[in-house]
């Protein structure tokens, strides 16, 4: 007598469809967020000088869209005092991240996290010698923390300063500086995002077949690095 054989489980096609246009789904969706990005500037080493005369240098620096963008300014005044500046601005709103009394900017550390800081309508990086950026023991090096806002949700930047040794007068540096898409977090030094890819053999994978993968691998491309302080100059 032979035993009786036992068909294997079958899914109905409508199911299975189902099942893949769901798994797809997911996984754009998942490889759309991914799209949130760190933007950053490269290596600018901008000087802010003006030797030893009365003088005002001021830059401006673009972020995500025209309207959104922050200053600096180094000033020298009559009695060759240095005075150094940093506005940011958003079309909607902005901050920079500063001390409990909300006059100097803050100076923070490589790997803090920017969306803790302490925002408010803080600008003065030095004045006459005096605030955080002030020259002290330890190092000259810093990251300016700021977020704005240009109707598209909060998003999150650093600069990074590094001051000089001329007295009183604080000429600086801009280094460089980055800014996070809507919604990502970010931390000072921080320059790319880090992107997970989904579990091979999930049916992420079958339904995206070679779309997923090429946009994993280019994922991969994109894991999360951060740039070491330069050494002083």
């Amino acid at each position: 007598m032979k035993s009786p054989r036992h068909k294997p489980a079958s899914i109905p096609r409508t199911r299975w469809a189902s099942y893949v246009t769901t798994a797809a789904a997911t996984a754009l969706a998942g490889s759309q967020s991914a799209e949130a990005a760190i933007h950053y500037s490269g290596r600018l080493n901008v000087p802010f000088n003006c030797g030893t005369d009365y003088c005002v240098t001021y830059r401006t620096f673009q972020l995500d869209q025209p309207g959104d963008y922050f200053s600096l300014f180094h000033y020298i005044n009559s009695y060759h005092h240095g005075i150094d500046y940093c506005f940011i601005n958003g079309i909607a709103s902005a901050a920079n991240i500063g001390t409990e009394r909300q006059f100097y900017i803050s100076k923070l550390s490589f790997g803090q996290a920017i969306s803790q800081g302490n925002f408010g309508y803080a600008r003065v990086l030095t004045l006459f010698g005096q605030g955080p950026w002030r020259e002290k023991p330890g190092p000259r090096q810093g990251f300016i923390g700021f977020r704005f806002n240009n109707g598209a949700g909060v998003q999150y930047g650093w600069a990074r300063v590094q001051m000089g040794r001329l007295g009183q007068r604080y000429d600086f540096a801009l280094f460089d500086y980055a800014y996070a898409d809507p919604g990502e977090p970010l931390r000072a030094g921080q320059i790319s995002t880090e992107e997970q890819a989904p579990h091979e053999g999930s049916l992420g994978w079958l339904a995206l077949g070679a779309a997923g993968l090429l946009a994993w691998r280019k994922s991969r491309s994109r894991t999360a690095r951060y740039t070491k302080p330069p050494l002083p100059v």
